[in-house]
Order: C-alpha cells, then sequence, then structure tokens
C-alpha cells in the first residue's frame, strides 16, 4: 500500500481511489444500522462519485450475524410452547400454526437482504461476488506462505482473504484504488503490501478525509458549536430530546456479575433512565454535501450519563433433588456513562441563515451498551423469598 493514507489531491483531484468497502465487524459494531446513526450519514459524508464495492463475503456474514438471535428466539419460542404444553396439557396446535404461518425466519431473512441491497444501492455501488479462475489458487499461495491475512495458517482466515482479494482484483480490473474499513489487524496487514487497497480502522478515519474546511464549512460549524454552547437553545433542546429516546430505545447488556452467596446468579436490564450529557465541543466535523450545497452534515460527540436498572436473580442448587431452584432477586441501579455520535443535518443557506432556519434533525449512532454490574448479594431484609 502506498505509504500512510490517500492525499486530498489523490482522493478529491485525481480520484485515483474510486471506491471503498466495508468490513464485517465495522457494520457489526454498529448494531447493524443501515438506516440510522452513522451508517445512514454515509452517503452524505463520501464525495457521490466515490462508490462502495461490497463483498458477498461481507454480505453473507452480516446476514449470518443477523439471523442468529432470529433463529435462537424461534427456537426458544417453540421450546417454551411445548414445555408449557407438557404442564397444562392444554393443545397449542394453533398457536404453531400461527407462528409457522408467520414464517419470522423466512421474512426476517428477506428484510436483512433487501436492507442490505438498499444500503449498498444507495452508496452507488454492487456486492462483488465470489467469483473468478485464479481466487482460489490466490488463496491457498497465501494460506501456505503465510502471507496476509493468514498468520500462521490459520484456516478461519479464509473468508477475509476471499473478501481480500475480490476486491483488489476489482480494483486491478478498473485500475483504481479501494479503500477498505476494517479493525482485523489482517485486513490492515494486506493493505500494506498491496499498491491498489488502503485501509483504515474505522468509519469515523474514513470520513474524515472528507471532512470540509473551506469558510462555508467553518461558519457552519461555529454557529453550531455556539448554539450547543447554549443550553437552553433550540438546537441543544432538540439534542436533549434525542439523546432521551435514544437511552430509552437502545439495547443494554448487563455483565460482569457475580456473587458469593450462591452458584449461579443472573442479570438482566429492566430500564436506562437518562441523566445528564455533555457535548465535545473540541472536535465536530462537517460535511458540505459536493452534489447539493444547501445541504451540510455535522458530527459531534457526546458523553451521556445514566441510570441502569438491573433485575438479578439468584440461583441455588438442591442437592437432595438435583435440581436448581431460583432463590429470589433483587433490583440493583448502576450508574453508567457512554459515549454516542450525534449526526446534525442542515438545509438551506447554510452561509447565511441562522441554526433555527436550516431545519435541523438528529441521528444518533450506536444502540447497544455493556453495564459492569459487579458483586451482588440477596437483600435479607426484605420479604421471604418464593422458592
Amino acid at each position: 500500500m502506498p505509504s500512510g493514507l490517500p492525499s486530498a489531491q489523490a482522493l478529491l483531484e485525481d480520484k485515483t481511489v474510486a471506491f471503498f468497502s466495508i468490513d464485517t465487524d465495522i457494520i457489526q459494531g454498529l448494531g447493524f444500522k443501515f438506516s440510522e446513526g452513522a451508517l445512514r450519514a454515509l452517503p452524505l459524508q463520501r464525495p457521490s462519485w466515490l462508490t462502495i464495492q461490497q463483498t458477498e463475503v461481507v454480505e453473507r456474514e452480516v446476514h449470518a450475524h443477523r439471523m442468529d438471535p432470529v433463529t435462537k428466539t424461534v427456537k426458544e419460542l417453540n421450546s417454551a410452547i411445548s414445555s408449557l404444553q407438557r404442564h397444562t396439557r392444554q393443545d397449542f396446535t394453533s398457536v404453531n400454526a400461527q407462528i409457522e404461518g408467520m414464517n419470522p425466519e423466512a421474512v426476517a431473512a428477506r428484510n436483512f437482504s433487501n436492507e442490505f441491497k438498499t444500503f449498498v444501492a444507495g452508496l452507488g455501488g454492487s456486492v462483488l461476488p465470489i467469483d473468478g479462475p485464479n481466487l482460489a489458487r490466490q488463496m491457498f499461495d497465501r494460506y501456505f506462505q503465510e502471507v496476509a491475512p493468514f498468520e500462521a495458517r490459520k484456516k478461519s482466515e479464509f473468508p477475509d482473504a476471499a473478501a481480500l482479494l475480490t476486491l483488489e482484483n476489482y480494483a486491478m480490473a478498473t485500475q483504481k484504488q479501494g479503500i477498505v474499513i476494517s479493525k482485523d489487524g489482517g485486513w490492515a496487514d494486506f493493505a500494506k503490501d498491496s499498491d491498489w487497497i488502503y485501509c483504515v480502522k474505522s468509519l469515523d478515519e474514513f470520513v474524515a478525509l472528507f471532512k470540509s474546511a473551506n469558510p462555508v464549512a467553518t461558519g457552519v460549524t461555529a454557529k453550531v458549536s455556539t448554539e450547543l454552547s447554549n443550553t437552553t437553545s433550540s438546537l441543544s433542546t432538540l439534542v436533549q430530546a434525542a439523546v432521551e429516546n435514544h437511552v430509552a430505545g437502545a439495547y443494554w447488556n448487563a455483565g460482569d456479575v457475580w456473587t458469593g452467596f450462591c452458584h449461579r446468579v443472573e442479570a438482566e436490564v429492566d430500564q436506562a433512565h437518562y441523566v445528564g450529557h455533555q457535548m465535545d465541543l473540541t472536535e465536530i466535523g462537517t460535511w458540505l454535501v459536493d452534489h447539493d450545497p444547501t445541504i451540510c452534515i455535522i458530527e459531534v460527540r457526546a458523553k451521556v450519563q445514566v441510570s441502569v436498572d438491573v433485575n438479578v436473580e439468584f440461583f441455588i442448587y438442591d442437592t437432595i433433588d438435583h435440581e436448581e431452584l431460583n432463590f429470589g432477586s433483587i433490583e440493583v441501579s448502576r450508574d453508567h456513562e457512554v459515549e454516542v455520535d450525534l449526526f446534525i443535518t442542515l438545509r438551506g443557506d447554510l452561509e447565511n441563515a441562522a441554526i433555527d432556519d436550516l431545519d435541523p434533525s438528529i441521528e444518533l449512532a450506536g444502540g447497544e451498551y455493556d453495564v459492569e454490574v459487579g458483586e451482588v448479594d440477596p437483600d435479607f431484609s426484605e420479604e421471604p423469598y418464593d422458592n
């Protein structure tokens, strides 16, 4: 790979870099949310002529990751219905028939596929198939030579190798360089030895290549910063409402929980409450949309304080009957702080109009967070637990 990152001239003037591609880990880290947050903002942050070229490998990996919880939930639902039928001796045939008729797995698979294709099409790109007469040989040559992305001949790297070689072959065929976005060290190592592929570690690093720095962008940034510095401004009020909705609608995982009281404990988040937030106004990203000078997108980060209600259940083992018993549960609260990226879209006379007149709309990135619960013990001051 040419040293460093592509220059502004290579990107914006010579246009020797013509495409980009996003690895599965980046999409997964954004919660597979193609229609909100960072992935939704992407079409306005990158130049319109820079298209996305995803690989069939990544498409299949994304699809498999999204289908896993659906398939697991369907199995759990069917198991629960069977268990309920055994315990109650009721006939749940009609319920099973209704679930089968809804065909949730097929519906989810179709929806996920359509979302991915719509995302790629919205960025003017396509999905590159796993084919080519030399692809298998290229992969095995790298495998036996232990060349990136293979490390000590790890067979698990074959999907990465297929994706990277497909992209490099596409670049050579079109005589245009590309940028891959991945946290995987194997992707970065591959790019180091490639004349056609650059690699960045995050979507933020990628879109930062296209930040606007002209007087209009500087003026818009200053106006947004002023508005967000005033916690009573209309924009700050919109931001707070968006953050509060984000906290309430996010998925919260309760983890790192333990107890010295019994052999097993489980924790589940009941609800998360917004407490407050602070805006980081030192790093505001501004992008003027190249095909429409009346649209601008601003990215700014917020630190959000949250109070999380967690339900903790305790389980003891009955050595006589050789079964596990639910000893009871308690509710605990944990304070937590998360960083979220806000995307503010403005439309209108960017140079002269006030922010309130630019029809600001707000999107937030992320949406899945982990809360450390820590050590917990039953509260024996409460009423006796039901066994």
